[in-house]
């Protein structure tokens, strides 16, 4: 039983280290832009949100119904000067809790990408950044009292060399922070260079020889195991008609300073194929050891991605140190027509950690978003998210199935309006993890 007091007991303020992380980027933004104003873009989108749940708390038989007042701003600027590259977006909500069962709470996400040419081809600087919220209990949502802000700060310099007209060579030294609120077997330092011989094979296709070596070191010790990742391996990549390809094959392997130093396989591809600008097909694959600071920053990078995950997270993400052998395989389909707009997205996963067998898992699931324009400024949108995770060593499965309907509105060119209906239910053989929340919203909207 899930208790909405003992929920709300712990909302972590925002830490100095997090205040400090975004704190230096916004410095380094700045920096840029003052070098090269005019090129920069920025758009930003304020929204009030009312939300309504029967079930906030996502809870079998301890519901909490309550009523939420969400303002919130979102924005994403970009910048592609001479010397200058800069990518940031970020959301920042603060939800008010009429129901005096939670504790107001601030929410916030943000990743941006700073990559500054010192030397024109020779050497770049590149900072990096990423904000995000996720869960303290992985197998639970994204309820109140149950998230951890969890930041990763990245930079270090690239340098480059051209050997002959079609070699060159790269190296990247990179030093990165991770912390998170809550979890403290995530916290720590990781430093790692990364060597790349490239070579022209034709005018749409090159290869090249790449050797990775990171060091991780993580501030709590008796729980975390610091340990160096070594991979090594080949990769084809090039362009053929209308389809990209990256091709990776090589070997892994970790030097842990205490237990096992396992080894895993190389291999990853990802292929994209747009055969007109109406039709988009991403299949993409992997086989590798990963980890969350990892994924978090793979799926943040991507500007596809949103910063804040569905309701049924593809990612499942369990914040910590743990090291994992990683397969995955997904398709992604993307269609826009004038008035039709579809995204259909299968995904097969399957995590074995090093030292957390409690954690494996295999998951089987895809999303969809259907969106139909009835009028110029009238849609109609239809999204859904299916998920089968199994447990591997504790013969346990969730089966989560979340379901909107809704419709967007823009008035004019700044101002519009949202409503959405949610329906979200987990079936489980484990009783206290199942629930079904029904869920409403409200959002008026304006935008730059």
């Amino acid at each position: 039983m899930r208790a909405p007091d003992r929920r709300a007991a712990y909302i972590a303020p925002p830490r100095a280290h997090a205040r400090r992380t975004r704190l230096h980027l916004a410095i380094l933004a700045a920096a840029a832009l003052a070098g090269d104003a005019h090129a920069a873009r920025l758009n930003y989108r304020i929204e009030v949100e009312a939300l309504h749940s029967d079930n906030i708390n996502q809870s079998e038989d301890n519901q909490a119904e309550d009523t939420v007042l969400v303002p919130r701003i979102k924005f994403d600027l970009k910048e592609e000067g001479a010397a200058v590259e800069l990518q940031a977006r970020g959301e920042f909500e603060r939800r008010r809790y009429f129901g005096n069962q939670f504790d107001d709470e601030s929410r916030s996400e943000f990743a941006g990408q700073l990559n500054w040419s010192l030397l024109p081809k020779r050497m770049n600087l590149v900072v990096e950044d990423y904000l995000s919220e996720e869960p303290i209990n992985f197998r639970g949502g994204r309820y109140p009292g149950n998230l951890q802000r969890v930041n990763i700060l990245l930079g270090g310099p690239s340098f480059f060399a051209r050997m002959g007209d079609a070699t060159r060579f790269q190296l990247d030294l990179r030093g990165v922070s991770t912390h998170a609120e809550v979890a403290p077997d995530f916290d720590g330092e990781r430093y790692s260079a990364a060597a790349s011989l490239q070579r022209d094979l034709s005018p749409t296709s090159k290869g090249s020889l790449n050797l990775t070596s990171m060091k991780a070191r993580f501030d709590d010790a008796p729980t975390a195991v610091d340990y160096t990742r070594t991979d090594a391996f080949v990769r084809y990549e090039g362009r053929l008609r209308k389809v990209e390809y990256e091709l990776d094959l090589g070997h892994s392997r970790l030097n842990r300073d205490s237990g096992d130093d396992p080894t895993t396989t190389i291999a990853r591809a990802t292929v994209q194929w747009q055969p007109d600008s109406r039709n988009r097909f991403r299949f993409r694959a992997r086989h590798q050891f990963a980890d969350q600071v990892q994924d978090l920053v793979v799926r943040l990078r991507d500007p596809d991605e949103s910063l804040v995950p569905d309701l049924v997270d593809s990612s499942s993400s369990l914040v910590s140190s743990g090291v994992y052998r990683q397969r995955d395989v997904e398709l992604d389909y993307r269609h826009r027509g004038e008035r039709l707009g579809l995204r259909v997205r299968p995904l097969y996963r399957e995590l074995r950690y090093i030292d957390r067998g409690d954690a494996d898992r295999r998951e089987r699931g895809a999303f969809f978003e259907v969106d139909y324009r009835l009028r110029p400024l009238v849609s109609l949108f239809f999204t859904g998210s299916v998920r089968n995770r199994e447990f591997l060593s504790r013969n346990e499965e969730d089966r989560d199935r979340v379901y909107s309907l809704g419709v967007n509105y823009q008035l004019t060119r700044h101002w519009g309006w949202r409503a959405e209906a949610v329906r979200n239910q987990r079936k489980s053989n484990v009783a206290d993890q199942e629930y079904t929340e029904n869920a409403v919203f409200l959002t008026l909207w304006w935008q730059r």
